[in-house]
């Protein structure tokens, strides 16, 4: 992508965001405005998130512009997992990165967390949004991949909220990491969410997780499908058929009045996965409103 698509298709993300529809020039202008001021920082920068909560993360790591704006960057999942979780449950964090789903799901819905980052730099600022946010009692973090059996393997270390698992043979900046599997992770734990954002190494992710998929408790999934698995060799219309064997059904998220609308089998982005959707649905509608940004959610 050129950089003027790619501009344009940033400024037209951040006036479309479901926060900012009735204001989206005063918005895109705050954007531009905040990128450039964040770039005049010499050091880490500390963003407002919801519940009085906050994100610490480097205005220079790539990716890091949709956390300082909009924030709420996937809009609809991030609420969906502010109001799905209650604080006796149990949300695993894969691909936590600086920790933004995590810290919702414990800072703000209360719950306890398992958040897995296996990039050296990234699982500094997951550690320290733990600290920032006085969540050490709720969250456990785990520095490591994810895969179908335990070992080692190698992933890029300068793509900020980009890294990846590098394919056999692919050279670049990189660094060697340990790899676990999910089963071995949750042993003795009962998960009610699960999130999977690895950057298309999903399919190895679930290869490790036969046990988890099949345990009641585990009521709801977010895995992306952005056709990174490719890069693999992997087919994700295959995987997420897999997810879909395991009695999940793919659903999308709208939190101004807390419904679930169904998805066609080949949607793509960020799937919200359900067991029990007219149960959840229940759930949904009972929670608490979260705030940010001045808006009750």
């Amino acid at each position: 992508m050129n950089i003027v698509k790619k501009i344009f298709v940033t400024l037209k993300g951040v006036g479309d965001h479901p926060l900012n529809r009735n204001a989206k020039l005063r918005s895109m202008w705050n954007f531009c405005v905040a990128q450039v001021a964040v770039r005049c920082v010499p050091g880490d920068i500390c963003v407002p998130f919801p519940n009085a909560t906050h994100l610490l993360i480097s205005p220079r790591m790539k990716g890091a512009a949709h956390f300082i704006s909009p924030g709420l960057c996937e809009f609809e999942e991030m609420v969906f997992v502010t109001h799905f979780l209650r604080p006796e449950d149990l949300f695993v964090d894969v691909g936590a990165n600086a920790g933004a789903y995590t810290l919702l799901a414990s800072g703000v819905a209360g719950a306890s967390t398992v958040a897995v980052e296996p990039s050296p730099s990234t699982f500094l600022f997951l550690k320290r949004n733990i600290l920032l946010n006085e969540l050490a009692s709720r969250v456990t973090p785990v520095h490591a991949a994810l895969g179908r059996s335990e070992g080692r393997l190698r992933i890029t270390e300068n793509l900020g909220t980009e890294n990846y698992v590098c394919p056999q043979g692919e050279a670049g900046p990189s660094v060697e990491v340990p790899v676990t599997t999910l089963d071995a992770l949750l042993r003795d734990k009962k998960p009610s969410l699960i999130k999977i954002d690895v950057e298309g190494f999903e399919t190895e992710v679930l290869a490790g997780a036969t046990e988890t998929l099949a345990r009641l408790s585990l009521q709801a999934m977010i895995v992306e499908r952005a056709g990174n698995a490719a890069r693999y060799g992997y087919d994700e219309t295959a995987l997420h058929h897999q997810i879909r064997a395991h009695g999940f059904s793919p659903f999308a998220y709208v939190p101004s009045n807390r419904s679930l609308t169904p998805l066609a089998p080949e949607s793509r982005g960020n799937i919200i996965y359900l067991r029990e959707p007219a149960a959840i649905e229940k759930l949904l509608a009972r929670s608490p409103a979260i705030t940010f940004g001045g808006h009750q959610i």
